[in-house]
């Protein structure tokens, strides 16, 4: 079954896994991410590529900026060797001419599978088209694509944008990473009807650099989670694999309750495991694993008559 048939049939599970393509520098390193990969290709119906450009956010940044290798360059070796989907993030706002990259992707690499991404903020004029514009402009051209986008649940009218972006012609979402179920419950629920998939995305923490690094980016993340997650004995950080399993388990319980709290007519849900860094990257291996046959379990029952 092709990925876009996937997408819209609430009850076929699809899970994606994110891979930060390797440094620019050292394209070499793409022999060894592609060689892990093959070990997850199995467990996921696609390979979720972002495409990394230098955030220009306020505040201590925790890691350099680390150019990278095109996204889908890597993503026509893994479709090649091993025989897999990829789905390519792509930034449609910081060149004009957004059709010709389409173009080339989906003919030359034979990508279809895209994330459309904005900009990092809206106070900023970009000489390229907005989410819903390159949308527009994709659709208007024929090209054979499956279009997605990103979701930010506790963003005031979320639910509105999503509409809007559907109607544009965005077939799924993926989520900002989730710490907590509150807003994304509620967008699920004020979502009902729409046909189009969400897929929750998680991601692994064993270090205080990971929440410090994902609050740069802007991720929304409750107050007390660092205590939560992080806090060992008399205030000293607990051991990483402490960390990691007590984000494994919050993430288990925020996943059954977006389940728990379906409308009558929900979108269809999808699952997306992250990484953040490559010290997490067994980690959300494991993740995966074990999110993965939750997740399908969850599917299944909701399928059966």
């Amino acid at each position: 079954m092709a990925l876009k048939d996937k997408l819209l049939d609430p009850s076929v599970p699809v899970i994606f896994f994110e891979q930060v393509p390797p440094a620019e520098d050292k394209p070499e390193s793409a022999d060894s991410v592609v060689a892990e990969l093959g070990k997850v290709a199995s467990l996921v119906d696609a390979i979720n590529l972002p495409e990394i450009h230098d955030e220009g956010r306020k505040g201590e940044r925790t890691y350099k900026f680390v150019p990278r290798v095109e996204p889908r360059l890597l993503g026509a070796r893994i479709r090649r060797e091993l025989k897999a989907d990829a789905v390519i993030n792509r930034v449609v706002v910081h060149e004009a001419d957004q059709l010709s990259w389409f173009n080339r992707t989906c003919g030359e690499f034979g990508i279809e599978n895209f994330v459309l991404v904005g900009g990092e903020s809206p106070e900023i004029r970009y000489p390229g088209p907005n989410v819903v514009e390159a949308a527009q402009q994709i659709r208007a051209a024929r090209l054979p694509a499956c279009l997605g986008g990103i979701t930010i649940p506790s963003r005031a009218h979320e639910s509105d944008r999503i509409r809007a972006k559907n109607a544009a012609g965005l077939e799924f979402f993926t989520s900002q990473i989730l710490f907590d179920s509150n807003d994304v419950v509620w967008l699920v629920q004020r979502l009902n009807g729409l046909p189009a998939r969400i897929f929750l995305s998680f991601a692994p923490v064993s270090h205080p650099g990971d929440l410090k690094f994902l609050r740069w980016l802007g991720v929304d993340i409750p107050p007390d989670l660092d205590r939560f997650l992080l806090h060992g004995k008399e205030g000293s950080t607990a051991p990483a694999e402490a960390c990691f399993e007590r984000s494994l388990n919050l993430a288990q319980r925020v996943l059954m309750d977006v389940f728990d709290n379906l409308p009558p007519d929900p979108p269809a849900l999808g699952l997306n495991i992250e990484h953040i860094n490559q010290r997490n990257y067994h980690g959300a291996v494991r993740m995966l694993e074990r999110l993965g046959t939750l997740y399908r379990n969850l599917v299944a029952a909701r399928a059966r008559p």
